[in-house]
C-alpha cells in the first residue's frame, strides 16, 4: 500500500506555513522597538538579552573597557528639551535593555514630521477655478541623539 500524494503534500504544505509565520513573526519582533519612549527606535545586534542596570555612562568617544554590542538606539526629541533631559531618557531606555554605557553619541538636528498637517499645496477646484490652499510647514526641528548601547564584558 502506497502513501496518499494528498496527505503528504497537505503535511509538507502545512510544515512550509508553519515555518514561514514563525520566520516572520520572528522578524517582526526582532525589528520591534524595545522603548517606551516615542521616537526611540533600537535596533538590536545581539540575540543575547541582559537584565536591567542601574547606571549608564555615557561617551562622545569610545570607552576605555572591553564591551559587547547590544545595539543602536536613536531617539528624536523636540528641540524645547534640554541636553540633559535628553541624555537622560536615553540612559532610562538603555537601563531598560540591560546597558552599562552609551558609545559614540552623537546629536543631530533633523526635521519632525507634524501630524495632521498637509504636507504640501491643495488644490481645490470653487467655481470652475482651482483655488490654492497652502499648508503652514509641516516639518518642526528636533533633535536626534544616537548612540550603541553596550554591555560590559
Amino acid at each position: 500500500m502506497s502513501p496518499r500524494v494528498d496527505v503528504l503534500f497537505h503535511f509538507s504544505s502545512h510544515a512550509i506555513m508553519k515555518s514561514l509565520l514563525t520566520l516572520s513573526l520572528l522578524l517582526m519582533v526582532g525589528c520591534a522597538s524595545e522603548s517606551p519612549y516615542e521616537g526611540a527606535v533600537f535596533t538590536r545586534h545581539t540575540k543575547e538579552t541582559f537584565p536591567p542596570t542601574q547606571e549608564v555612562e555615557v561617551f562622545s568617544q569610545d570607552a576605555d573597557r572591553a564591551y559587547t554590542i547590544i545595539g543602536e538606539l536613536k531617539m528624536t526629541f523636540p528641540a524645547e528639551l534640554s541636553d540633559e533631559e535628553m541624555v537622560n531618557q536615553m540612559k532610562e531606555v538603555s537601563r531598560g535593555i540591560g546597558a552599562d554605557a552609551i558609545v559614540g553619541l552623537k546629536r543631530e538636528a533633523v526635521e519632525i514630521p507634524i501630524s495632521g498637517v498637509f504636507p504640501g499645496p491643495l488644490k481645490k477646484k470653487a467655481r470652475h477655478e482651482p483655488l490654492e490652499i497652502s499648508s503652514p510647514e509641516a516639518k518642526d526641528e528636533g533633535i536626534l541623539l544616537r548612540g550603541l548601547i553596550v554591555r560590559y564584558q
